[in-house]
């Protein structure tokens, strides 16, 4: 047997057209009461009114009861009472939606860190201007802003303490500075929306303040950005140091000889030359092999007048002309120290709010950690609809060195794959993003989408870099070389490569359409021998991966013609106008450029 039919409240379908039979009958009822109620005069007629209107609330309280119990009812507020009675399945729906609404809302603005909407509501203590309201990404800019400012103290506090390392440990300095390995430079690493979210949570949503939470940032600044050290011996090398010489012709004594004395004192007569002889001109510096005339040194008597005649001489050292050797630098053994900066730690936004991650949060009976990371989400899908942070998690130190050291090809392919790399996991993709060379701290904050073209356009999102983008900052960053601005120019200025030629630092196009939609930067092997890709892709941002689409890219690799002739003409316009450009510097550049722009 078929289970009965089981209607709740909110089930079914309504019965619209009773519901309008309803309406109409309670605006007939209704129209004539008002009738009756206007032909009573007087105070009479008041009381009369007054008193209809209680009984219309009594007699709708009856229709109330009438209704749930399936009885027909009369009056107009029985009529109103059973019109709704009729679409009660369509008013209950749409009173669940309205409260859906409401409760979202608030959930969402209990999720939202209370550092952020403080000032928007006033829970701070400030006057709302309902004129000029401050809105929650003005609120965040603001404080995003002040974070940026105690994130640079705690870099410029590790430069310190590496600085120190050196002083302290009397290593060479020249050394040890070429040595750093700064992971913090180009990657600050850090999220704003987790930190006002972690603060806001240290204190339980409540009393927070901008100054609080700088101030306790502030205090863990010297641990942001932790800083190793290693001490390592090296050979350094001593560049020589070399004189030029030129000439000078003199008179000088070739002859003495005693022709008698007076009083004792010898009396000598004198012959002398004109003799040519050399002194140090200019001195020079060279690292490397320098072939040079000898000089020898040698002691010439100069004689020393009383009017024509030599009363006396004085010794002088000049010098002689001799073969000509080869000079090299040498080398010594100096000890230096390897310091290493590493990426920004958030463990210590943990450590300056006092905040056990793994203790229970009670307003949303969850960890700590769990808290902040719904909390920061939150933020951040308010203020451009997406959490920003991508799906690739940034690579460690560790991970970005290794795999960087298992790849074959030069130390100049290395370090543009090792710029390239140190953006993954930390820049989001954005739709027509450029940026200047370095460490953009706008990355990662809401900004409107400008460039036409994208579903994305005219909407807030994380700032960060497209396809293109991301190749022009990293050969921007890595090499200062100019590859050219999007898909398209950047194909212009490379030639096509075998996938068995293919480099690390060399690059991949995929066609849309009849266009080149999207530009990577070829990675190297991993160590299953899989070709692998680090590039910024739309949705998740920079990443390292091999893309379902690898083997239907076009290998190219940059045209180091192009790339110099274009770097020329922009070095040359960049020099002032009465700048004479000589042989030697214009070689000297070009020099420069091929230098790195080699495979």
């Amino acid at each position: 047997m078929a289970e009965p039919d089981k209607r709740q409240i909110g089930d079914g379908s309504d019965n619209y057209g009773e519901a309008a039979r309803q309406v109409a009958r309670a605006a007939r009822e209704s129209g004539k009461m008002a009738a009756d109620q206007a032909a009573a005069k007087g105070a009479e007629a008041a009381g009369n009114a007054a008193a209809a209107t209680v009984q219309a609330g009594v007699e709708g309280g009856k229709a109330v009861a009438g209704v749930a119990a399936g009885t027909a009812v009369g009056g107009p507020w029985g009529a109103i009472l059973s019109a709704a009675w009729s679409l009660r399945h369509t008013l209950f729906k749409v009173l669940i939606c309205i409260c859906l609404v409401f409760l979202v809302i608030i959930i969402l603005i209990v999720s939202l860190p209370s550092i952020v909407t403080n000032s928007v509501f006033g829970l701070n203590g400030s006057v709302v201007d309902l004129e000029n309201p401050t809105t929650l990404l003005e609120s965040y800019n603001d404080l995003a802003a002040d974070i940026a400012v105690v994130v640079e103290e705690g870099y410029e506090a590790a430069l310190a303490e590496v600085e120190q390392i050196i002083t302290d440990g009397g290593y060479d300095y020249d050394l040890s500075m070429d040595a750093l390995v700064n992971y913090a430079q180009s990657s600050a690493g850090y999220d704003v929306s987790y930190i006002l979210a972690a603060y806001s949570a240290s204190l339980q949503q409540k009393n927070t303040s901008k100054e609080d939470m700088l101030s306790k940032l502030r205090a863990v600044s010297g641990s942001m950005f932790p800083v190793s050290s290693e001490a390592d011996e090296g050979e350094h090398l001593v560049p020589l140091t070399y004189s030029t010489y030129k000439s000078v012709t003199l008179t000088v004594v070739t002859q003495k000889t005693q022709i008698g004395s007076v009083n004792g004192s010898p009396i000598y007569r004198y012959t002398t030359a004109r003799c040519t002889y050399y002194e140090p001109d200019e001195t020079f510096t060279s690292s490397e092999p320098v072939s040079v005339t000898t000089y020898t040194p040698v002691t010439v008597d100069i004689p020393i007048y009383s009017g024509t005649k030599i009363i006396g001489t004085r010794n002088a050292t000049y010098y002689t002309k001799g073969e000509i050797e080869t000079l090299s630098p040498t080398t010594e053994t100096v000890s230096f120290v390897v310091c290493t900066i590493h990426p920004f730690d958030s463990s210590v936004v943990l450590t300056a709010f006092g905040i056990d991650a793994e203790a229970t949060y009670d307003q949303f009976n969850v960890t700590y950690a769990e808290a902040i990371q719904k909390m920061a989400a939150a933020l951040k899908m308010t203020l451009y609809g997406t959490l920003g942070d991508g799906q690739m998690v940034p690579l460690t130190d560790e991970e970005l060195v290794a795999f960087v050291e298992a790849q074959n090809c030069s130390p100049m392919r290395k370090h543009i794959l090792t710029t390239a790399l140190s953006l993954v996991g930390k820049v989001p993709y954005f739709w027509g993003g450029k940026s200047a060379p370095g460490w953009n701290d706008a990355w990662n904050t809401p900004r409107l989408v400008t460039a036409a073209g994208s579903a994305s356009t005219g909407t807030i999102r994380p700032f960060g870099l497209d396809c293109s983008g991301f190749t022009t900052w990293v050969f921007n960053t890595a090499v200062g070389v100019e590859i050219g601005a999007g898909c398209n120019r950047q194909y212009t200025n490379t030639y096509g490569i075998s996938a068995s030629a293919l480099l690390p630092g060399d690059l991949g196009f995929l066609a849309d359409g009849s266009d080149w939609g999207h530009v990577l930067i070829f990675a190297g092997y991993s160590s299953d021998g899989t070709r692998m890709w680090v590039h910024s892709a739309s949705g998740t941002g920079v990443v390292l991966n091999s893309p379902d689409y690898e083997g239907r890219l076009s290998y190219r690799r940059l045209s180091k013609e192009q790339v110099i002739i274009r770097d020329i003409y922009k070095r040359i316009g960049n020099l002032p106008i009465k700048t004479k450009i000589t042989a030697c510097e214009m070689l000297q550049y070009l020099i420069d450029i091929i230098e790195k722009a080699h495979d």
